[in-house]
């Protein structure tokens, strides 16, 4: 059934006229004329009967028209919806955690620039709770933090970094090639970077199990101050694998082995209101870590 008849139906039927109708739709009187006939025709049946400069509604008229009117505002708010989706604004704002604005962040707006090459980014830094308020306020388009539900908002993860254990590459603990037993930990210094998140919880229990507290001669919630004092060979440090990409390449950190039976990973999730329609931006960050 053609929308466009279905509106110049209920357009007469609203204004009582042709003419009027005419002018609204901005179209002739003829074309007018042709769009109820194509309508009835394919209805076969009369809905309206023209008395002079009037038109009425028959009875068949009379029961189509409130179908012709919810026909017509579902199109219209399909319209509106799917205009939503395909607006894009020209800057979005992102609160993200301080680690994310390092690490994942240089690697997100490239990406997205290529993709929307008209658009501009502000990225704001914040701790992982402060970014949750800002999406709850609608201060910001979404999030990007560690993993922490909220029955408000949407939370996707874009990514699963597995936690390793890291050293300066002339760290005594390379002084074997076999893996490192979980016990051997406890002879070395410990660097323990809190990550303050669920998943970081194995790893404080793993570092209980075997009195790694005990040596644990820094306690820091800095994941670059961390990395520089493990570059500084003054501990080991177990960290999160997307977090230690460049110095891993240029060889001034390197990964322990360890001879374990658990997978330790920390998530990185993308968190947008519920009562929003995630936005096509909102939808290619999520493809970029399929």
């Amino acid at each position: 059934m053609n929308i466009q008849n279905l509106e110049t139906f209920v357009y007469v039927v609203h204004f009582g006229s042709y003419k009027k109708a005419a002018e609204a739709l901005f179209l002739s009187q003829p074309s007018i004329s042709a769009r109820i006939r194509a309508l009835e025709s394919g209805l076969n049946t009369v809905l309206l009967k023209r008395e002079g400069r009037k038109s009425y509604l028959t009875e068949a008229g009379k029961n189509f028209l409130p179908h012709a009117e919810k026909m017509l505002s579902q199109y219209q708010e399909s319209l509106y919806e799917l205009n939503q989706q395909l607006y894009i604004p020209d800057q979005i704002k992102i609160s993200c955690s301080n680690s994310v604005s390092s690490y994942l962040i240089p690697e997100i707006i490239p990406l997205l620039r290529d993709k929307f090459p008209d658009i501009s980014v502000k990225v704001m830094s914040h701790h992982s709770e402060e970014v949750i308020t800002k999406v709850l306020n609608n201060e910001v388009e979404f999030g990007i933090i560690r993993d922490i539900p909220h029955p408000k908002l949407n939370s996707i993860t874009i990514l699963k970094s597995h936690v390793g254990l890291y050293a300066s590459p002339d760290h005594p603990i390379f002084k074997t090639d076999q893996p490192v037993l979980i016990e051997e930990l406890a002879n070395h210094h410990t660097i323990f970077y809190d990550h303050n998140s669920p998943d970081w919880i194995l790893v404080s229990r793993l570092l209980e199990s075997v009195n790694l507290h005990q040596k644990m001669i820094v306690n820091i919630d800095n994941m670059e101050a961390a990395k520089r004092l493990v570059k500084k060979n003054l501990g080991i440090c177990f960290l999160p694998e997307h977090a230690v990409q460049e110095e891993l390449a240029d060889k001034t950190l390197a990964q322990v082995p360890l001879e374990m039976n658990t997978y330790m990973s920390t998530s990185i999730t993308l968190v947008h209101l519920k009562e929003k329609e995630a936005s096509p931006i909102i939808e290619f960050i999520k493809t970029i870590y399929k």
